[in-house]
This record gives C-alpha cells, structure tokens and sequence, in this order.
C-alpha cells in the first residue's frame, strides 16, 4: 500500500486512546470520525483495532555508523572466562562472510582483554580486520589491516597509538575520519545499506531522526540530502555536526581524559552562537558535565532555541538542579540499563550507580528528559529502549535504581515529541495527539497499547507511515 503525492488513503479500525477511529489522509490528516466511507479508486489500510500514534522520532543516533554496525560482526560474546571469550570472538570472525576486510563492533575489555594488533593477529591472521571499541572512542586494527591502510611504525599522527618501543599497536584513537580516508584511499571501504536500515527503522515506528554524529560537516548534509532525493532514506532527518554547518546543533565530543582548553572551547561556542546554532554537549562523567556547565556559563547566551546535553551518564542532584535552572534537557539512553547493566556493577561505585542514567529523579528536579537509542553503540528499537526505562532491570534481571523508574507513557512521551519542544514538559497525552492538519507521519500498532504497554518490550508496529505513504506494512513485509 502506499499513498504517493495528493492521492488519499483511508485507515480503517484504529485506536486513539479508548476510541475507535476512521482517518482519511493525503500528506497530512484532513479527518477523523468513528466513520468514514471510502471514495473510488482510495486506498484502503485496515489498522484491525490497532493503537494509532504519530511517528516516534529517535533523537541520537548515528546513522551511518549505524547502518555499518548492522553489517558487522558483533564482538560482544557474553559471559565466560577470558580464555573462553576469545574463542568465541575468534569462531565469530572466523565466520565472517566474504574474503576481504572483516568489521567488528562493540568488542568488550572485560570480557577479551584489551586489544591491540598483535592479538588480534592470533584471533584471524587471514584477514584485514579492524573492530570498534563498546565505546565507540577507539579502533583496533590487525597488522594486515595497517598493511593495507598504508600506517608505518614511523608514523605519527593524532590518535595513532604507539607502544614504549615506538610501534604502532593498532589502536586508533578518537579519529573515525582518519581511518576512513584511508580506508577510501585503499579502496577497502563500503558504503553501509542506508536503504535497508532505513527500512529496518520504519518497521519499528520511527519516522525521523537526529543524527549527533560530531564529525557531520557540509558533504555529509549533502550524503544525507542525496538519500532522501532517491528514496534510500525514508525518514525526517535532524542534523548536527562540526563547525563548518551554517545550520543545527554543535556537537561538541568532551573526553575526561582529554578537555580542551576552556577559553578555546568558549570562543568556539560564540563563533557557533553567531550563526544562530545552539550546542549539544556529549557528557557522560560528572567532571564533562561540569566541564560543559562552565563552558555554557562562560559563552554568549543561545538567543533562540536551547542547548542540550547528550547522555547524561552520570548526573547527581546537584547537577540536575542546574540543568533544570538552565532549561537544558538530557537525551538519555535507559536501553544500556540492560545491554551494558551488568559490566555497570561490576565496574562502578555506590554514588555513580546511584547517579547512572537517572530519568524520573531528573524529572522531579525538573529536568526535562527524553529517552533516545545512540545507535550503533545502544539497541535502536524504541520499544525495548522504552522498557528499560520502565523497568531498569539488566540483562541477568539485577535491578539499576529502582526509584528511576518512569512509565512506558513517560519513556515513549520523548520519541513523540517534536525536537524543537524538548525543552519543554509535554504530558503522554498531548503527544499522542492526531489532530486535522498535521503531517501524516504515523504509527500504527499492532493491539492497543493500554493493553500493551506493561509487555513494551515485545510490542510490534503493524505499519509506519510517512509524508502519508506507506514505508513499513507488516503484512506486506513478512
């Protein structure tokens, strides 16, 4: 089914709240009653008494990145010894189909050790490899790999870690960029499904995007306007990146282990706030949180709009009285409580874990707060993410801070909400809205979600639709 330029289309039997509902729709919605007969030659969607929403929105993500990781090797093996972990991460590239390059993601310290050419020299010697951190801050690449990227031991460039005896380890420190110019250079690079993961995202709701990738500069809105043109890319799309864009967010990356000088970092901010763009600021310590909070005191004030701090990892009270006295909301990822929740205890201290991915404490300090997937690096589907958040329970089922619990209304209420109003304190209600006039980008459930949404985690979307057109229909789509 779909519904292509003003042609109009007709969905039967949906559910808005406790009502049963008909809708006629073009690119926006012209009406709704509890009938509506169809006129000749319209289409015709029978939603069979499922919850109708707008469009969820997911407001960070890396799509690129992420498309890419779909495609990869999952270097996350699960529990075990070290000895035993290896094996499995040695099977899983082993495995990897093709001949050429392998690509691995969200590789686990804890579970193999750390990386560096040399071991995974004896996980696969055959092939060029290169995998990514769980935190997404470092690449470690096989010696066949910097082979073929052309790296030397006498090297020495920005992020290209080197050992006390001055040789290359492998390990490629915050600079994605440089492994992807070389990556092009040794013509060993390949563009990620874009369309498949598109549509991959439509089957779960989502009809638009932010991508907060810090590295998006003007080819890349071109990347993503080139997609949208030719139909790879189905949803809306919000853009942040570096300092070369006229328009979105500033991304700006803080690494404990690395700030940048505060003045600099403040005259960077003022250039920014010239141009009429706001910052978002990547937190996920106390101290970057800090570091960012002094950084905002120190800059021009944003005019129009609002600043935003990604992640909010770790946020006290304290903190969060600030945020909230600053207006800035936190885009937060609850769906690590359960894929990273386990290493989190194991790894953390009483107060961070009390302060971790906090969501309700934040929103009785007045935070405003929305729930996102940071995919690759969290899972992208918003219905388990949104069960986390209810839940707060771990992959074993231990439980991460119980009082932080919110409803699966209050976690699905942020990928409702328009990114313009994340500042703003919008109730369940309000954000399910359809009402005449507004764009048909919508989502249709499969049953009714007061019914469901205790079972969140397993809820399934019977159709996405954008713009009024059809980009997701499970029944087509089996």
């Amino acid at each position: 089914l779909s519904a292509a330029g003003n042609e109009n289309m007709l969905i039967k039997n949906a559910r808005i709240g406790a009502e049963s509902v008909d809708l006629r729709i073009g690119p926006t919605v012209q009406a709704v009653a509890p009938q509506l007969e169809p006129t000749p030659d319209e289409s015709v969607l029978d939603a069979r008494g499922g919850e109708l929403l707008p469009g969820l929105h997911d407001h960070h993500m890396h799509l690129f990145a992420a498309a890419a990781a779909h495609e990869s090797v999952d270097c996350n093996v699960g529990a075990g010894t070290r000895s035993q972990c290896r094996e499995l991460l040695a099977a899983r590239l082993q495995l990897a189909s093709g001949d050429d390059w392998i690509r691995g993601v969200d590789y686990q310290e804890q579970q193999v050790g750390e990386l560096d050419r040399w071991r995974l020299d004896e996980l696969c010697p055959s092939r060029p490899v290169r995998i990514q951190h769980r935190s997404g801050k470092v690449w470690v690449c096989n010696s066949l790999a910097l082979q073929e990227l052309g790296f030397k031991d006498s090297d020495r460039i920005d992020g290209l870690e080197t050992d006390g005896r001055g040789a290359l380890t492998g390990r490629i420190v915050r600079n994605d960029s440089l492994l992807a110019e070389r990556m092009r250079r040794a013509k060993a690079h390949k563009q990620p499904d874009i369309a498949a993961y598109s549509r991959l995202l439509a089957s779960h709701g989502i009809v638009g995007i932010t991508d907060t990738s810090a590295s998006n500069r003007l080819a890349t809105l071109a990347d993503f306007q080139r997609l949208s043109a030719n139909g790879d890319l189905l949803q809306q799309v919000t853009l942040m990146g570096g300092d070369d864009l006229d328009s979105g967010y500033l991304k700006i990356l803080l690494d404990e282990d690395s700030l940048p000088d505060l003045a600099d970092l403040v005259r960077r901010i003022n250039r920014t706030r010239h141009k009429g763009r706001n910052v978002a600021f990547h937190c996920v310590t106390h101290l970057e949180l800090v570091f960012a909070l002094a950084a905002l005191a120190e800059a021009v004030p944003c005019e129009q709009g609002f600043d935003r701090i990604e992640h909010g990892a770790v946020v006290d009270d304290e903190m969060a009285r600030r945020l909230a006295d600053l207006g800035l909301p936190v885009i937060t990822q609850p769906g690590f409580l359960f894929s990273k929740g386990d290493q989190y205890l194991a790894d953390l201290t009483g107060p961070e874990l009390g302060n971790l991915y906090r969501f309700a404490g934040l929103q009785r300090h007045g935070v405003c707060v929305a729930a996102s997937s940071d995919a690759p690096y969290g899972a992208v589907n918003p219905w388990q993410i949104i069960a986390s958040a209810a839940t707060r329970r771990t992959r074993s089922g231990a439980m991460l801070g119980e009082d932080e619990q919110v409803t699966a209304e209050e976690a699905l209420r942020g990928y409702l909400t328009p990114s313009n109003r994340l500042n703003q304190s919008v109730s369940f209600a309000q954000t399910r809205g359809i009402k005449v006039g507004m764009p048909a980008d919508l989502c249709i459930l499969r049953g009714e979600w007061s019914e469901r949404r205790g079972e969140a985690g397993e809820i399934e979307v019977r159709a996405t639709l954008i713009g009024g057109s059809v980009v997701f229909d499970s029944e087509q789509d089996r």
